[in-house]
């Protein structure tokens, strides 16, 4: 059984890798065509433009939001360097940091296992995430959406490393370097939205407890970090700005409808992530790897059972509650991608606490013999291949791709651009988008008003008084 389980892990991470390519490579081509979004992506540097950049930061500050950190990035989009290319780099940047973090997490909570294995669990999550994520376009194309969103996921990853890595050290110059970039990302992830906040500070907070409670004992790493967090939060909630995005609907600040709409979502997402995709077959494939280790490499997974179940349900309930405390609707998509990253990671880490503490009872299961072994991975490649082929997110992806559509929006907004530099005309009327490749492109164009927030930015980038939208095509 030894041997046939090593030649069928080493197929296994070979399927897992291609799964994760064949996501990946049509992503990365598709961000050849990506543009910038005339919903906000214009807007932060035409404030730059008129008034500076740290004083356009300081606007969006004390005038709309306290996300300081997500107002840095995107005050320091390519458009500030007049650089719109830069819109078809970024994507690249951030599929390899999404991968690159899911690896570094995979490879520092199973250091036994090999680098190939470790490549392929974060390509596995990696698919699952692109199976059924609310939006690729506002995780992975609009920057507005993507740095207040995927970056501080990327950053809490990478944040959980740091510390892992931190109690692994002897050496204090390292540990002194470490600490640094850990307080760092803390103040990062903290200033980029509402929900990375509360997952940071949650993650932090059960950091806490798990050391006093269990180990009895505090550091100087863990008294620094939350001296940063403190002070994060104080940036993030005493700016003015936070007011405006409160109140705008009645149900806004009504906890108990809060707490019970996130709880009914977080059920609802649930459901769909557990039974619509294939992975119920890749967590049987999952304790199958954690059968082979021994009880020296599931350290990370010693923590109880009850802990790390509390907090995976905090965690993922804590990210919908500030959309309906907030603003009192539904999640966006792009808070739903949040959700369903930490869901998948959350997942499979609580499993492996689950499994271990099984073993550690000495309780003996999951004695597969080869034919069972056989089995269950025919039914999971059977699972994965009709997900990916009902997968709507697939679907759009390689259609926008190869039907060309992803091509004719990129030659709608060359043109547009085009025009835009060439004409000496103040006032600019403009054809609307007619081709919207919906993987890359936020559904959000310019309006017919040309006192609209989008047009107004737009034309204020390009120098023009006002810029218009006229449908060419009804006027024929």
């Amino acid at each position: 059984m030894n041997k046939f389980y090593r030649k069928y892990r080493t197929v296994g991470n070979w399927i897992n890798i291609l799964l994760m390519i064949t996501v990946l490579v049509p992503l990365v081509a598709l961000s050849y065509y990506n543009h910038p979004s005339p919903a906000d992506d214009f807007c932060y540097i035409d404030t730059v433009f008129k008034y500076g950049w740290l004083e356009a930061m300081n606007y969006y500050y004390s005038g709309w939001t306290g996300r300081y950190f997500g107002i840095f990035l995107n005050h320091s989009n390519p458009l500030a360097f007049h650089w719109i290319n830069g819109f078809k780099v970024l994507p690249v940047v951030l599929l390899a940091a999404t991968i690159f973090a899911l690896y570094s997490l995979v490879r520092h909570l199973t250091p036994t296992l090999s680098r190939m294995a470790h490549l392929g669990f974060a390509g596995v999550i990696f698919f699952l995430y692109i199976l059924k994520m609310g939006s690729i376009s506002e995780a992975f194309y609009w920057m507005a959406a993507f740095v207040t969103y995927t970056v501080p996921n990327i950053l809490t990853l990478l944040w959980i490393v740091l510390v892992l890595r931190w109690y692994r050290q002897d050496t204090q110059p390292r540990r002194s370097i470490l600490g640094a970039l850990s307080a760092f990302l803390v103040f990062a992830v903290i200033g980029s939205s509402e929900t990375n906040l509360l997952v940071m500070v949650l993650l932090v907070g059960a950091w806490w407890v798990y050391r006093l409670l269990f180990h009895r004992k505090a550091d100087g790493f863990m008294i620094a970090t939350l001296l940063v967090t403190f002070i994060s939060c104080y940036f993030y909630f005493s700016s003015p700005g936070n007011q405006a995005r409160i109140g705008g609907n009645p149900m806004g600040g009504n906890i108990p409808f809060s707490v019970i709409s996130s709880f009914t979502k977080l059920g609802s997402l649930a459901y769909q992530w557990v039974f619509l995709t294939p992975l119920a077959f890749f967590s049987v494939i999952w304790l199958m790897v954690l059968s082979r280790l021994s009880v020296g490499a599931r350290t990370y997974f010693s923590i109880p059972v009850w802990y790390a179940v509390l907090l995976f349900i905090g965690i993922l309930s804590a990210q919908l509650f500030p959309s309906y405390y907030g603003v009192g609707i539904e999640p966006t998509p792009r808070v739903i991608n949040c959700v369903y990253f930490f869901f998948l990671i959350g997942w499979f880490y609580v499993l492996g606490v689950i499994f271990h503490d099984l073993k550690q009872r000495k309780m003996s299961f999951l004695q597969v013999s080869v034919p069972r072994f056989e089995l269950v991975y025919a039914v999971l490649l059977l699972s994965i291949g009709l997900s990916f082929y009902k997968s709507a997110n697939i679907r759009m992806v390689y259609t926008d791709l190869l039907r060309g559509k992803a091509a004719a929006f990129d030659h709608e907004m060359n043109n547009r651009y085009a025009a835009l530099r060439t004409s000496r005309d103040e006032v600019m009327y403009l054809p609307p988008i007619y081709s919207k490749p919906m993987s890359i492109f936020y559904d959000d164009d310019i309006k017919t008003d040309p006192n609209h927030w989008w047009n107004k930015c737009m034309a204020g980038y390009f120098g023009k008084r006002a810029i218009i939208m006229k449908d060419t095509r009804s006027a024929q």
